[in-house]
């Protein structure tokens, strides 16, 4: 099984390390929910963003189980697996799509918890075919835990990356690194469509190939990436034309630095809906007529 990020292994140690990360109230819920939870013949369904931390969560729960027997399915599920009842057996299903759930009433005497983990909610699973009804009942008695996104609880992103910066160092037997006033600022600004995965490859990343031991927004995105946020971008940007213009006398700095900015947004957001203005306008959230004015006023139509 392939537990956490990057291929680093969990050790229950580092599961107890990791449920003390969060922050966030939804999470520490989560985590209050499991704690409290009985794991006999039990049915757990983890679900969130592709890239949330359901691996994590797993050595979490696998710590409250006294010596899991763990069986990936259907990956391990090649032959007809046969326990005695002294053993914790813990079923690990990650592929829902067409999956036979029937071995789980066949050794349900047995099995200690079954565990399903999908990026998607089973609802959504049934509704799209993806999955069949057989499998949809028994999902629908098991316990639902979804993590949201990283996006919605950026109280977990410093925490997070603190504990992953100090999990490479100890995988890598490495000295600690630490993150600086601007890279912590733009870890909050950046959207985080990977979730925690991207989040721990960025860091890993930056890591290895930063020499000090402190390190800056520079080193996770470039000074110059698309990676940056655009509050970050744009300062790096305008910083250097403060740079350029500082001594230059009435450079009219703001009202060149608005027009561009201005014209460039509005040029990509006609380009991006195929000249569509009424379309243009509901991106960039103004009136159409406004779009129009402006259009002509830059001389782009």
């Amino acid at each position: 099984m392939n537990h956490g990020i990057l291929e680093m292994k969990h050790s229950n140690v580092t599961a107890s390390s990791f449920a003390k990360v969060y922050k966030s109230n939804v999470m520490r819920t989560i985590l209050e929910d499991i704690k409290n939870s009985s794991f006999e013949n039990s049915m757990l369904f983890i679900y969130g963003e592709h890239g949330t931390e359901k691996d994590y969560l797993i050595d979490i729960i696998l710590r409250y189980i006294n010596q899991p027997t763990i069986v990936e399915v259907p990956k391990n599920l090649n032959k007809k697996i046969i326990l005695s009842k002294k053993q914790n057996l813990v079923y690990i299903v990650n592929y829902l799509e067409d999956f036979n759930a029937s071995f789980l009433f066949d050794s349900e005497e047995y099995f200690k918890c079954a565990i399903f983990v999908s990026d998607v909610d089973y609802e959504e699973l049934y509704r799209n075919g993806a999955i069949g009804f057989e499998l949809y009942e028994i999902l629908l008695k098991s316990r639902k835990f979804y993590i949201p996104p990283l996006r919605e609880r950026k109280q977990d992103i410093i925490p997070l990356a603190m504990f992953f910066l100090q999990e490479i160092s100890e995988f890598l037997k490495l000295s600690e690194k630490k993150l600086s006033k601007d890279a912590q600022d733009a870890l909050l600004d950046f959207s985080w469509t990977g979730n925690t995965y991207q989040l721990k490859r960025c860091l890993t990343k930056a890591y290895i190939l930063t020499r000090h031991q402190r390190i800056t927004a520079k080193d996770l995105f470039g000074e110059y990436s698309d990676q940056l946020s655009i509050k970050n971008f744009l300062e790096l940007k305008i910083g250097n034309l403060l740079k350029d213009f500082g001594n230059i006398e009435n450079s009219n700095l703001y009202e060149t630095v608005i027009q561009e900015v201005e014209k460039a947004l509005f040029m990509l957001a006609v380009n991006e809906t195929g000249g569509n203005q009424v379309k243009a306008a509901k991106i960039l959230g103004i009136n159409r007529n406004t779009l129009n004015k402006k259009l002509k006023h830059y001389n782009l139509i």
